[in-house]
């Protein structure tokens, strides 16, 4: 596994704090969210892909 940038992290916090100052709070949910977090990320230069697991 592959440990998790602290650059990235610091990239998730700014979209999780831009969405709650951006977004008014009737209109957030948790797929804008999301949509926003990857939004950064990629305009940031990571790859954002889904982490698809199976129940074993």
């Amino acid at each position: 596994m592959n440990p998790f940038p602290p650059a990235a992290a610091a990239i998730v916090a700014a979209a999780i704090d831009d969405y709650r100052l951006i977004v008014p709070p009737e209109q957030q949910t948790p797929a804008g969210l999301t949509d926003r977090i990857g939004q950064y990320l990629l305009s940031s230069g990571y790859a954002v892909r889904p982490d698809v697991r199976e129940a074993a």
